[in-house]
């Protein structure tokens, strides 16, 4: 998995490239919702990636990814509501193309982003729910998108079954001066 394959754009009635590229592949990747809501006081470290003050509320969607029909992650997305209040991320369906083609049609395109990864000892939920074999540890995956504008717009915090994901990263080294 290449991170950024996750910001990829789709175009209008396109499915998700990330999927696409998935089943090119040979993998059967599918995404179910598990929760849609908008949470008026969220968790401390949401709030401060949203870079959000008191008072302000955020959505919700809480979805697992199954590969071949195998549990592989179970992923939260957050969003400051007052940029999606009655739209389709507060829907309660699955958003084709993906939530980054959505944002750009609501003029909040996400130009870059920062992400934090981290091994962690699944908790026992997550081992059920990902039905993880003895001894697996999870990827935690925290991301941080940011408009033009700079302003943070979305927040994915995912656990993925650490046997199933292989993370490529690619970048450019900034030269010294």
């Amino acid at each position: 998995m290449r991170p950024a394959q996750g910001m990829s754009l789709a175009g209008p009635g396109h499915p998700f490239p990330w999927i696409v590229e998935l089943r090119r592949r040979g993998i059967d990747a599918r995404f179910a919702l598990l929760e849609i809501a908008v949470l008026p006081e969220p968790p401390a470290r949401i709030a401060e990636a949203l870079q959000l003050t008191s008072g302000q509320s955020v959505a919700l969607r809480h979805l697992s990814l199954a590969f071949d029909g195998e549990p592989a992650a179970l992923i939260k997305v957050f969003f400051p509501h007052d940029i999606v209040a009655g739209t389709p991320i507060t829907g309660r369906r699955l958003i084709r193309g993906g939530i980054p083609s959505l944002l750009t049609r609501l003029g909040h395109a996400t130009l870059r982003c920062v992400d934090t990864v981290t091994a962690q000892v699944p908790t026992p939920e997550q081992n059920t729910l990902l039905r993880l074999p003895a001894a697996v540890p999870l990827l935690r995956t925290f991301r941080v998108g940011h408009n033009s504008g700079d302003r943070p717009v979305i927040v994915t915090d995912a656990v993925e079954a650490a046997h199933l994901f292989e993370l490529q990263y690619e970048f450019s080294p900034t030269p010294s001066r």
